[in-house]
């Protein structure tokens, strides 16, 4: 057998056990994260801000926000235990966290308005895609995705209804 042979054969046999050549390997799902921007308008008074939280429910409206956080069908950023949505008095925040892949009916800014941190909260902002503020748009988050544009506006002012019970 001539020398080019034994290359032509050597060469077929490297190309037939590829298994996808250079193709870039697969992304390994992970959790998804989502990223946004808050914008803020009509700041209340410093003492009439406890605290500021996003916050992703899976039901709308939302049960008893203690026990959806706790059962894990609302997530809340930054959290539990974490610094409030800070700094205050900005007119806008970047954020990106991640979350667990589902569908959250109702992502809302919250504002702790008292100090019954079970009780005291009321919606200031809601993610919303149509002009109807007492249906919010639902997200999507799937494992290895960025979730982007996610925009949510504040107006302390004007806040969204508050289906909170």
């Amino acid at each position: 057998m001539k020398l080019r042979h034994v290359w032509a054969l050597v060469l077929a046999g490297a190309i037939a056990s590829c298994d996808g050549g250079l193709a870039p390997p697969e992304r390994e799902a992970g959790p998804p994260y989502i990223t946004g921007l808050i914008t803020y308008r009509n700041w209340p008074p410093a003492d009439s801000i406890r605290d500021l939280r996003l916050v992703l429910f899976k039901n709308f409206p939302p049960g008893d926000i203690v026990e959806e956080v706790l059962s894990g069908r609302a997530v809340v950023y930054p959290a539990i235990g974490d610094t409030s949505l800070v700094p205050f008095f900005v007119d806008s925040l970047r954020y990106v966290f991640t979350a667990a892949a589902g569908t959250y009916a109702y992502v809302v800014v919250a504002q702790q308005t008292g100090p019954n941190v079970q009780s005291d909260w009321r919606a200031v902002g809601q993610y919303d895609l149509d002009s109807d503020p007492s249906v919010p748009s639902p997200v999507t988050l799937a494992d290895g995705d960025t979730t982007r544009g996610i925009d949510i506006p504040v107006d302390f002012l004007n806040p969204p209804p508050t289906p909170f019970r």
